[in-house]
């Protein structure tokens, strides 16, 4: 620990498993080990028989992926994430098909509407919108946002004003403004 008292993210302790968890988990049939090691998924703790409510503590604790298969598991998961819009959970679905990036060029907002492209194809999600459709976003400030990984409207829409402001060394009221103008232009 600094003198300050910050806690740094490399002198934090890794998490580890309590007596009664440990327990827990052997009688589930579940290496102990794999979990902290994430070797275990939260699915493969459910089919276990592991608690919701413990199997969700580990998960999030120790940063566990929410599955290792993809076998429908993405339908599923689309409908259970919290925040997502109808065209996101559509996109989110249409992505547990090995297929979904052969898809052709769709319209905006044509969501569930085939494009005939090349005559079988079709595509059940839009593609996201440049982030440059947002009010106010410059080609210029485009690339700076995307230096961020922020190439989207759908993406500028989520994101933390204050931490990408400070990243990118922009106005924080710029940045708040692009975001409220991304939900604006996504809703």
């Amino acid at each position: 620990m600094s003198k300050e008292g910050v806690v740094f993210e490399t002198e934090r302790a890794a998490p580890t498993l309590d007596e009664v968890e440990r327990e827990a988990l052997e009688a589930s049939g579940v290496d102990p080990a794999a979990v902290s090691e994430k070797r275990c998924s939260y699915r493969a703790l459910l089919d276990a028989g592991v608690d919701e409510t413990a199997a969700d503590a580990l998960r999030r604790r120790f940063s566990l992926p929410w599955s290792f298969e993809t076998d429908g598991d993405l339908d599923r998961r689309s409908a259970e994430v919290r925040g997502l819009g109808e065209a996101e959970r559509a996109w989110v679905a249409a992505s547990a098909d090995e297929d979904w990036q052969a898809f052709e060029a769709a319209r905006p907002g044509a969501v569930g509407e085939a494009d005939r492209s090349d005559g079988d194809c079709e595509r059940p999600y839009p593609r996201p919108t440049p982030v440059t459709a947002v009010t106010g976003v410059s080609p210029e400030n485009a690339r700076r946002l995307a230096d961020a990984g922020i190439v989207s409207a759908e993406r500028l829409a989520t994101i933390r004003a204050g931490e990408v402001a400070r990243l990118l060394e922009l106005n924080v009221l710029h940045v708040r403004t692009w975001r409220h103008n991304a939900r604006e232009l996504v809703a």
